[in-house]
């Protein structure tokens, strides 16, 4: 009996020393503040999702951007596209020339669609609409660029409004033929561009990606055609 009472006082004791340890469990006590700290530790190894660190891939919402950079600006495309737009006008308003001989010289309107081509041999030549169209690729390329997921109608209805532009400024000042076929070809060309970029921003699945390659691209062809053309100047001059 004697043996009984002292295990039974010894189960006591016990109990009451364990209930202070329970209850902090429960209440957020010493015990229980070191169990989720080690939790929380377990949790840091394994790259928590919570706490977004690598591991375990957080949210999307989470996910932050990689930094555009250079080659991802926006001001970059702006600076490319106004070089182009200036060696553009240089082109079709002055013929290439750093001066203002060719106003006055020509002027002539054409209203029928590929009617206006040049004859070599009796056969008709389409090699000027050809780079008509191609040399308005680029336009299109910069303005989608620069317009992000506007719709596609007005963006071709800007490259027609600039093509117009200029077929009216060669009018206005006798600086060339002023054709309708010009201004389809230039259209077509910018759309071009615009459908370009929008296949390589499908392509990278990104527009920042494709910002940067297509900027990348514009920079390596913009520098070609400077160096070319100083290098055709000086040889001329």
């Amino acid at each position: 009996m004697e043996q009984s009472k002292a295990c039974g006082c010894a189960g006591k004791a016990a109990g009451r020393a364990d209930g202070p340890a329970r209850d902090g469990e429960r209440d957020g006590g010493p015990r229980g503040a070191t169990d989720r700290g080690l939790g929380r530790s377990a949790g840091h190894g394994a790259g928590g999702v919570a706490d977004g660190l690598p591991g375990i891939a957080a949210p999307a919402a989470f996910q932050m951007e990689r930094p555009a950079g250079f080659l991802g600006s926006r001001a970059l495309t702006g600076c490319l596209f106004a070089v182009y737009l200036a060696f553009l006008a240089w082109i079709v308003l002055l013929k290439g020339q750093f001066s203002l001989d060719v106003a006055g010289t020509m002027r002539s309107v054409n209203l029928v669609p590929l009617a206006g081509a040049t004859v070599i041999n009796g056969a008709a030549d389409y090699r000027e609409t050809v780079e008509n169209l191609v040399a308005f690729v680029p336009f299109g390329l910069y303005l989608g660029m620069l317009a992000g997921r506007q719709p596609l109608w007005r963006g071709i209805a800007a490259v027609a409004a600039v093509s117009l532009g200029f077929e009216v400024l060669q009018f206005a000042f006798a600086m060339g033929a002023s054709d309708v076929t010009d201004l389809i070809a230039n259209t077509a060309g910018g759309a071009l561009g615009l459908g370009l970029y929008a296949l390589a921003r499908r392509a990278f699945r990104s527009d920042g990606r494709a910002l940067r390659w297509c900027n990348a691209a514009g920079l390596a062809c913009t520098l070609l055609v400077l160096a070319l053309t100083a290098l055709l100047v000086a040889a001329n001059g």
